[in-house]
């Protein structure tokens, strides 16, 4: 009779997979070092998912629940700098339209990538520059972007992160660069990259990029292979 349960032995198999995986991940902290406390955290995310997906949709839940458990592993590293000061940035914007607008505007928005693809375990650097200006009736408090991950053809993003842009409040311009090192077991495919600005909370613009995540180290898969047959 077919059993309609996941088998403790192919269980065992896929958590061998995803603890083994882990060694992979290039980002889990934000050093350059993971101190045991990390590996503990991002082993038990792993070996957390997988039961999970077992539990729900057997084995091929369980190789998803690996997927998002070290999903939370890794991190999104965040870093932005102001690259004209709010004398410079209304200035401008006087000079094109005689004065403020009557609430706080972006004037300008752009993310880019370094290319249409990238590898496994290398980092992406996604970089963008946000200008925006205080209205007369509405000072800028914070300027903040959100930057969420998509996995092909999902609807839920796999990864989210957000930095502060503004180091004070009022007008000026800024650039914020967010570095992804997906894993190095993460699926290929075309990933989706939604960005969007928030002025004082409310959400003023978006963005969209889509990278190529590509795979090279067969010698891995090797490695993997073998892991799964014993």
């Amino acid at each position: 009779m077919k059993k309609d349960y996941f088998a403790p032995a192919s269980l065992g198999k896929v958590l061998l997979i995803g603890l083994a995986t882990a060694g992979t991940l290039t980002g889990c902290t934000t050093g350059n070092q993971m101190t045991r406390s990390d590996w503990g955290k991002c082993l038990g995310a792993i070996a957390l998912g997988t039961g999970a997906g077992a539990l729900v949709n057997g084995e091929k839940g369980a190789y998803v629940g690996a997927a998002a458990g070290i999903a939370a592993c890794f991190v999104i590293n965040a870093q932005s700098r102001r690259t004209r000061s709010a004398a410079q940035v209304e200035s401008d914007y006087r000079s094109r339209y005689s004065q403020l607008p009557e609430s706080a505007e972006v004037v300008h928005y752009q993310t880019s990538l370094p290319g249409n693809s990238v590898r496994r375990g290398e980092p992406l650097k996604i970089v963008s520059n946000i200008e925006a200006v205080s209205g007369r009736q509405q000072p800028i408090r914070e300027v903040k972007e959100q930057i969420r991950i998509y996995e092909p053809g999902q609807s839920e993003p796999f990864k989210t992160a957000e930095k502060v842009a503004s180091e004070s409040a009022g007008s000026g311009a800024y650039e914020n660069t967010f570095t992804v090192t997906f894993p190095s077991n993460m699926p290929q495919g075309r990933y989706s990259i939604q960005t969007d600005v928030f002025v004082n909370g409310e959400r003023l613009d978006k963005g969209s990029n889509q990278i190529q995540v590509v795979y090279d180290g067969e010698h891995l898969m090797r490695e993997f292979a073998a892991i799964a047959a014993r």
